[in-house]
């Protein structure tokens, strides 16, 4: 969905290019980001070439390297064990 964008804001955008800007809906107090859409594609690009994809290897390669051994599962609750010797 593309919106025009209101005076105010053409006016804020313009005396602060590039900057992203913090906008909050005083109903709900939720908080936006405006992001020139240019920055916003890169960003999302970005995070779209996650990891997920090498999530398959990087199990299989945990489990190569003795990961899926019993006693590995220790790990786990290292919190738990932690500081007790």
């Amino acid at each position: 969905m593309t919106l025009p964008l209101p005076d105010e804001l053409r006016s804020v955008v313009g005396t602060n290019p590039g900057e992203f800007l913090e906008l909050v809906d005083e109903r709900t107090h939720t908080a936006y980001v405006l992001v020139p859409a240019e920055e916003f594609h890169r960003l999302r690009t970005s995070v779209d070439d996650d990891l997920a994809d090498t999530y398959r290897a990087q199990i299989e390669s945990a489990m190569r390297a003795g990961w899926g051994d019993p006693v590995m599962d220790e790990y786990n609750n290292y919190d738990t064990h932690r500081g007790q010797k």
